[in-house]
């Protein structure tokens, strides 16, 4: 996790167990409270794989920064796994998507002002 340009950045990684995604949970959500960031990218660019039940973790914890008063952006999915979300119909109705990071940043910069 770090910050750049007025945002929390996350850089994920898939086959988290459940006790290593509830410590990135705990980490973003206070994170987020702590430094009263309006913005967060999650980073899936180093994921070559994710099935369902990762993207579906990482999809609550998007809305619980949205919960917090964070814009967020998810960016770098691969094509295969862009794919296989559709024909999963995995729910992603309301999700802001990048493809690379430059284009994150310049969507939620024109989002602010």
């Amino acid at each position: 996790m770090t910050q750049a340009q007025g945002c929390l950045v996350i850089t994920l990684q898939a086959d988290l167990t459940d006790e290593a995604f509830g410590g990135v949970h705990r980490a973003v959500t206070e994170r987020l409270v702590e430094s009263q960031l309006d913005a967060a990218i999650f980073d899936f660019s180093g994921v070559q794989i994710l099935d369902a039940y990762e993207f579906d973790r990482f999809a609550r914890l998007a809305r619980v920064a949205g919960l917090l008063g964070a814009r967020v952006v998810l960016v770098g999915l691969t094509p295969g796994i862009a794919a296989f979300l559709a024909h999963a119909d995995v729910d992603t109705e309301g999700m802001r998507f990048c493809l690379q990071m430059e284009d994150a940043f310049a969507l939620l910069a024109r989002r602010q002002t």
